[in-house]
C-alpha cells in the first residue's frame, strides 16, 4: 500500500494539506455551473457521456484487493454492448504509485473537469493507499486526465497519516468562481487544479470521516448540488459516529454544508422542525433539481430496516427513499417529507425485511422529458428463490418531482436483461444514470458486486420513454475486461 515512483513522467504527486479552516457564512456569489442532478462525465471530449465503474476489490499482479476501474466510453454509433472499454490501476502506464494489497484504488469515483481545458476528468479514491514508509492508510486521490483519445497518465494528491482521503468524494464549484473543486469529507481541495501543483488552495472540512471504528461505523456518503438556489455547489453529507447525538449504532445524521464566495461553510445537521428530531440519512444521498424551482432537493436512500429517526422507530420494511425539498434558506425541513417504498401505491413489489430498498439512489433523466428521475437499488431483494439477488427501481419525475406512476422494476430475471437472477448477486448495490449513446435519455447503469462470488459485474439498460425496457441491453463482467474471476467486486460504485 505504499506509493512507489511512477513509470511515466505524466504522473505527478501533490500533498493535500487543510492550510485554512472552514469560512464562516457568507453572501451569495457569482452563479456557478450546476449539472441538473447529475455531472455528466465525459473523458474524450466528444459530446457522448462516458461512465466509470469500481472493481476496488480486484486483484492486479497478484496483489489482491488492489483495485481498478472500468470505463466505457459512450458512442453515438455503436451498441451498448460493444462500446469501448478499458481498465485503470495503479499499475497502468502512466497512473502513479504501484498496485498493492488493500489499497482499494477505485472505493469512491468522480468526475469533474478540474483544469478547465474541456475534457472531464476522472478522480479516484484509495483510502487503503499508504504514504511513505509506514502503513499508515493515509489514503490518496488519483486524477486521470482527460483527453481527445480518453484518460491519459494521472496525478495524485496524498492524503495525512490516518486520514483514509479517497473513502469519500464528491465535486462541484463551492466557491461560486467558475472552477471545480473537491470535497472529500476531511478536506476541500479548490480548482483550479495544476497538473503539478494540484489545487489552488485547500481548507479543512469535517464530515466525520476519520476516528475510531466504535465511533465512526460507516464511512460518509456525499453529494453536491445547490440546495439554496444561490448559485453556488452546497454538499450534503449522510454520516455516522457514536458522539453527540449519535450514541449508539443506529441513525445516521444529514449534513448540509452551504457553498459560499470563500467556499464551503460549517454543516448543520438537518432536524424536523416540527419535532427537534435529527432526520434519518440512510446509506446513499442524491442531490438534484427535482421540481425545477432553482432549488435542488435532497434525495435519502434509507435502506436499512432498523434505521432510526431520532429516537424513534422508522416503519419502512425493506427500506424507503425520502426526499427534503430545498429552498431559499437551504433544506426545507418545516414541510413534509415526501417518502417512496416498496408498499407504496404505484411502486412494484412489496416491502420485505432485508430487500435494502433505497441502498442506492442516483438522479438522472433516462426518458428525455427534461425531467430528473431516480435509480433506487435494492440489492437485498429476494428473486423467486434466489435471496439477496437484487432489483431496481426507476422512478419517473413529473412537474411536482418525483412520481410513483408508471414506476417500473428490473431484475436479472426481467425480459431481455442478460444474465439469471441468483443468490447473493447484490444487483442494485450501485446505480447510476448517464447517456452514453447521445440519444438524449439516460441509460440505467446497474452495478452487481456479488454476481459470480463477487466477480462482480455491470449492467446497462437503454434509455427509452416512458420507462427502458430492457431492449438493447448489455452486460460485462470481470473475465470480459481481462480481471480475471477473483472477487473483485465490480459494479460496486460509479462515478458520481
Amino acid at each position: 500500500m505504499r506509493t512507489r515512483s511512477s513509470r511515466s513522467s505524466t504522473a505527478v504527486c501533490v500533498v493535500l494539506a487543510a492550510t485554512a479552516a472552514l469560512s464562516p457564512a457568507a453572501l451569495a456569489g457569482p452563479a456557478a455551473a450546476q449539472a441538473a442532478g447529475t455531472t455528466r462525465a465525459d473523458f474524450n471530449g466528444d459530446g457522448v457521456a462516458d461512465t466509470a465503474a469500481a472493481a476496488s476489490g480486484a486483484t492486479v499482479d497478484g496483489r489482491e484487493r488492489a483495485g481498478s476501474v472500468a470505463v466505457t466510453y459512450g458512442s453515438r454509433t455503436k451498441s451498448l454492448k460493444d462500446q469501448t472499454r478499458r481498465v485503470y490501476s495503479q499499475n497502468t502506464p502512466g497512473v502513479p504509485g504501484s498496485a498493492e494489497r488493500d489499497d482499494s484504488f477505485g472505493a469512491t469515483l468522480t468526475a469533474a473537469d478540474l483544469d478547465g481545458d474541456g475534457f472531464t476528468d476522472l478522480v479516484v479514491g484509495t483510502p487503503g493507499e499508504a504514504v511513505g514508509d509506514t502503513d499508515d492508510q493515509a489514503g490518496t486521490l488519483t486524477v486521470l486526465w482527460g483527453a481527445k483519445d480518453g484518460l491519459t497518465g494521472g496525478t495524485v494528491i496524498k492524503g495525512a497519516p490516518f486520514e483514509r482521503l479517497g473513502v469519500a468524494l464528491t465535486a462541484g464549484d463551492f466557491d461560486g468562481d467558475g472552477h471545480r473543486d473537491l470535497a472529500t469529507g476531511t478536506t476541500v481541495a479548490y480548482g483550479p487544479f495544476g497538473r503539478t501543483a494540484g489545487p489552488a488552495h485547500t481548507a479543512a472540512m469535517d464530515a466525520r470521516v476519520g476516528g475510531d471504528a466504535e465511533d465512526v461505523w460507516n464511512p460518509p456518503v456525499l453529494a453536491a448540488g445547490d440546495v439554496n438556489g444561490d448559485g453556488l455547489d452546497d454538499v450534503v453529507a449522510v454520516i455516522s459516529h457514536g458522539e453527540d447525538e449519535l450514541p449508539y449504532h443506529g441513525p445516521r445524521l444529514v449534513n448540509w454544508f452551504p457553498g459560499s464566495t470563500h467556499g464551503l461553510t460549517t454543516g448543520r445537521t438537518l432536524h424536523d422542525a416540527a419535532t427537534g428530531q435529527s432526520i434519518d440519512g440512510g446509506r446513499d444521498v442524491a442531490v438534484g433539481d427535482l421540481d425545477r424551482d432553482g432549488h435542488a432537493d435532497i434525495v435519502l436512500g434509507r435502506a436499512g430496516d432498523e434505521d432510526m429517526q431520532g429516537t424513534e422507530d422508522v416503519n419502512a420494511v425493506g427500506g424507503a427513499v425520502e426526499i427534503v425539498r430545498g429552498g431559499p434558506s437551504g433544506p426545507d425541513t418545516t414541510v413534509p417529507r415526501i417518502r417512496f417504498d416498496q408498499d407504496t401505491v404505484g411502486v412494484p413489489g412489496t416491502g420485505e425485511y432485508g430487500d435494502d430498498w433505497g441502498g442506492s439512489v442516483r438522479l438522472g433523466d433516462f426518458d428525455g422529458d427534461g425531467r430528473l428521475d431516480l435509480a433506487v437499488g435494492a440489492p437485498g431483494e429476494d428473486v423467486g428463490s434466489a435471496a439477496d439477488a437484487g432489483a431496481v427501481t426507476l422512478l419517473r419525475g413529473s412537474p411536482s418531482g418525483i412520481t410513483a406512476s408508471g414506476a417500473k422494476t428490473f431484475t436479472q430475471n426481467s425480459t431481455s436483461v442478460p444474465g439469471t437472477s441468483e443468490r447473493s448477486d447484490a444487483f442494485g448495490a450501485a446505480v447510476h444514470l448517464a447517456d452514453t449513446t447521445g440519444d438524449g435519455r439516460a441509460e440505467l447503469w446497474v452495478g452487481a458486486p456479488g454476481e459470480n462470488s463477487s466477480a462482480g459485474g455491470v449492467w446497462v439498460l437503454k434509455g427509452a420513454s416512458p420507462v427502458p425496457t430492457g431492449t438493447g441491453s448489455a452486460a460485462f463482467g470481470p473475465s470480459a475486461l481481462g480481471l480475471g474471476t477473483t472477487a473483485g467486486r465490480l459494479g460496486g460504485g460509479f462515478d458520481r
